[in-house]
Parts: structure tokens; C-alpha cells; sequence
């Protein structure tokens, strides 16, 4: 089994990260091995959805939104089995958000277990800030290109 846990402080009210991870559609935009997400069904908050994974795996999921709470995913059919659960806190001014990640391997992906944990738990923290810059609005530093020396010199 594997088991990560992930958190990050971001600055911002806790409205506008919610309106930032509920917008599930985006997911590929912050989790790297997810390649594709396509809805399959809606019932109120809950949603079952087709996976494509960045290795073109096909799994399953079903996502429950708990309003300014957090959101629930568990892995129905294919590679990964297990829940995945996105928390988020408001403390003062910022919002606390936390991802744990239970999951088992199947397949021959049972073998590679031990990488697969260590990229989850990379895709896990990068996620976190990626969602953070998105939340933040931090736009990434601009270089510009010099052609000379001389440039350099103010």
C-alpha cells in the first residue's frame, strides 16, 4: 500500500481555493499523471469520471465535492485502487490544503511499486504547488534575453 501525505500553506481565502479544486475538469492542469478526464455521470456533488493516465492507462473514478471541505476520490477499476482525499482548512487569512493518497497497485504496476511512490509523492507535492501559484496568481519570473555584456551593466 501506499501512503503519502502532502500540505502546503496558501495565501489566500479559503473561497477562492475551493473555487480553485472544485473546478474538477482541471485536474490534468495540476496532477501530472493524469493525462485526460472525461465525466461520465453527475448525481448533485457526486461524479464518476473516465481516467486517462500519462502512461495511457484507462482507470475509474468516483469524486464526491464536500463544499468548502474538501473532496473525496476513490479509484474504482483500473491501475491504482484507493482513495485519494484533497482537505483544506481556513487558518486566519490563509487556508491549510493537505492531499492524502492511499493506494494499492495492480497489474504489473505492482512491480514498480516502490518508484511509483516516490513519483506519487513528487506529483503529490507539486500539485499542491501548483494549485497554490494558481490560487495566488503567481505568475512565473520573466527573463529576458541579453545580447551583449553591456546589457548587464546598469
Amino acid at each position: 500500500m501506499i501512503c503519502i501525505t502532502s500540505k502546503i500553506m496558501v495565501n489566500s481565502p479559503i473561497r477562492k481555493v475551493w473555487n480553485v479544486i472544485s473546478a474538477i475538469e482541471r485536474d490534468p492542469h495540476f496532477w501530472k499523471g493524469i493525462a485526460r478526464v472525461r465525466n461520465t455521470s453527475q448525481n448533485g456533488n457526486t461524479f464518476t469520471r473516465e481516467v486517462t493516465l500519462s502512461n495511457s492507462d484507462k482507470c475509474y473514478q468516483k469524486i464526491i465535492l464536500f463544499p468548502m471541505e474538501g473532496i473525496h476520490s476513490r479509484w474504482t477499476r483500473g491501475t491504482l485502487d484507493g482513495i485519494k482525499d484533497i482537505m483544506i482548512t481556513e487558518i486566519g487569512n490563509q487556508t491549510l490544503l493537505e492531499v492524502e493518497i492511499n493506494y494499492t497497485l495492480r497489474g504489473i504496476a505492482h512491480l514498480r511499486s516502490r518508484n511509483i511512490s516516490e513519483e506519487l509523492r513528487i506529483e503529490s507535492e507539486l500539485a499542491l504547488q501548483l494549485i497554490k501559484e494558481d490560487v495566488e496568481e503567481i505568475l512565473p519570473f520573466q527573463m529576458e534575453e541579453r545580447k551583449q555584456w553591456s546589457d548587464m551593466i546598469i
